[in-house]
């Protein structure tokens, strides 16, 4: 695992890449808030926050993952306007993001680096895909995040919850015009499709077109992954993966934001002989969790599949 379109090789099934776990909701785990203007941006703003998060991503590190993903996913300049900052001020919070993971990625902290990552979600909200703007929009908030990463040496762009295919492909269009490898991972419903409705096959076969070189599902229930993985099994034309939303939301309505840690389905040992069996099953070339992860979900995965 190494570098794309400018050299990062995509991993290949039988020996998938683990990805790092969930940040938002480990500040939420942490007592710390995380709601809108600011939503997880807001714990780039102190120093408390910002120590909160490093520890984060060595948790994450210690515990195996192969990427230490910054997070970017609420510092795009939409979201950080909406916020009362400005231009400047999204800049730097961008740096901080890709700063406090590249802490965790430094040869010594573990047995080999994991891959600097940066995460890139909807410039609208990730769960709507009624409100993903035009075109034009999408191509000049993506290529501003895209510019921000690319100076900051990020080598893997993952665009992740992604819920329609022309954001998605405005994602990927805007990194490798930039030099950035990129992932695209699509959040879906039960049926296995997009939020938009679109198929994960068309969705998939977009996005490599486009220039991706892995698609993964994400922040999708394990039922709903499933659907999508067993389309992807018959046809995707690049490797696959998924890291699917861990938390109980039962009694919480569909996509709703909740301000509180959510208790987990599935605790460390039981997600990680879930997650290992659709490896296997599968083919899988990325496994992991997403909202409800942890560092112990990790470490009981990293126990599972090969490194």
């Amino acid at each position: 695992m190494v570098t794309s379109v400018t050299g990062l090789t995509p991993p290949s099934p039988g020996s998938p890449v683990l990805i790092d776990g969930a940040k938002g909701t480990e500040l939420q785990r942490l007592g710390i808030s995380v709601t809108e203007p600011w939503w997880t941006s807001a714990a780039l703003l102190d120093l408390e926050g910002q120590r909160q998060l490093a520890t984060i991503h060595q948790e994450y590190t210690a515990a195996g993952a192969d990427l230490a993903t910054a997070i970017t996913f609420r510092t795009n300049r939409r979201t950080l306007l909406r916020a009362g900052a400005d231009t400047y001020a999204a800049e730097v919070l961008v740096r901080r993001a890709v700063a406090l993971a590249r802490g965790s990625s430094r040869p010594g902290r573990a047995e080999r680096r994991p891959v600097l990552a940066a995460s890139v979600i909807p410039v609208e909200d990730c769960y709507q895909p009624s409100l993903v703007p035009s075109g034009d929009e999408l191509r000049e908030e993506h290529t501003w995040m895209a510019r921000q990463l690319a100076a900051e040496g990020v080598e893997l762009v993952v665009a992740e919850t992604m819920n329609t295919v022309r954001e998605a492909e405005a994602v990927v269009d805007s990194c490798t015009r930039n030099g950035l490898a990129v992932w695209v991972s699509f959040v879906c419903g039960t049926d296995g499709a997009l939020l938009s409705g679109e198929s994960v096959t068309v969705a998939a076969r977009a996005v490599a077109a486009a220039g991706a070189s892995l698609v993964s599902v994400n922040c999708t229930t394990l039922e709903g992954t499933d659907e999508v993985l067993a389309r992807w099994s018959h046809d995707c034309p690049v490797p696959f993966g998924a890291y699917p939303n861990l938390e109980d939301r039962s009694g919480i309505a569909d996509w709703a934001p909740v301000d509180r840690y959510v208790p987990v389905r599935h605790g460390p040992e039981e997600f990680a002989d879930l997650m290992a069996e659709r490896a296997d099953r599968y083919g899988l070339s990325l496994v992991g969790g997403c909202c409800g992860s942890t560092p112990a979900h990790v470490a009981a995965l990293r126990k599972r599949i090969p490194g």
